[in-house]
């Protein structure tokens, strides 16, 4: 099966594919090193690169997580990493971590559910991040899925629940706590202000 650019897809609008895509991981596997496309359902979704507001706000995360796999015995990894979840989907999220627990699943990719999936919205990527990796990531148990809005500044932090469905949590006094991962917890406004210190260090 061809897998040339001109069967990458993308996804318009907000409501999610009714029937599963063709193409599976052998598809993937034989694309070339470093192409910006996932598997989601079935399907090629190609993205642009990111600008660098999000790059940004990925590093500041990524010293964070990195900081905290160290301390906790986990795995922070930052995209491009293949995240396997079946033979229909293979997601690049911006950044995973793994608890020490669950170390078993870092091969040479990750193979299986990640507890916690960070994704940076831009605007290309809003619906592919808020509705079709949403439902996703519900689907194969991601334990916590956070997502990045760098136009508004904001997070939103969703759990799992035992019906396998994501709901979102609530942050007080600027701070988030994961109910699940009790190792993890984030200082908003602290962050943010850490991600001007970097943008004004840039400009």
């Amino acid at each position: 099966m061809s897998t040339g650019t001109s069967s990458y897809e993308s996804l318009p609008g907000f409501s999610p594919p009714s029937t599963l895509g063709p193409r599976r991981a052998a598809d993937y596997w034989e694309l070339p090193e470093g192409e910006p496309v996932e598997l989601i359902q079935g399907r090629l979704i190609v993205s642009p690169s990111p600008n660098s507001f999000h790059q940004t706000i990925l590093m500041c995360l990524s010293k964070m997580f990195w900081d905290l796999a160290s301390q906790s015995g986990g795995r922070a990894f930052i995209a491009p990493m293949d995240v396997v979840l079946n033979e229909d989907s293979i997601v690049q999220p911006d950044l995973v971590y793994i608890t020490q627990e669950h170390r078993g699943i870092v091969k040479q990719r990750i193979e299986g559910s990640p507890d916690l999936l960070i994704e940076i919205l831009s605007e290309s990527n809003a619906r592919l991040d808020r509705v079709d990796k949403l439902n996703l990531y519900a689907e194969f148990g991601v334990a916590e899925y956070w997502i990045v809005d760098p136009k508004e500044r904001h997070f939103d932090f969703f759990v799992s629940n035992t019906k396998k469905e994501f709901v979102i949590q609530a942050q007080r006094d600027d701070r988030y706590q994961s109910p699940k991962l009790k190792e993890l917890s984030i200082n908003l406004a602290d962050f943010w202000s850490e991600v001007d210190r970097h943008v004004g260090e840039a400009s």
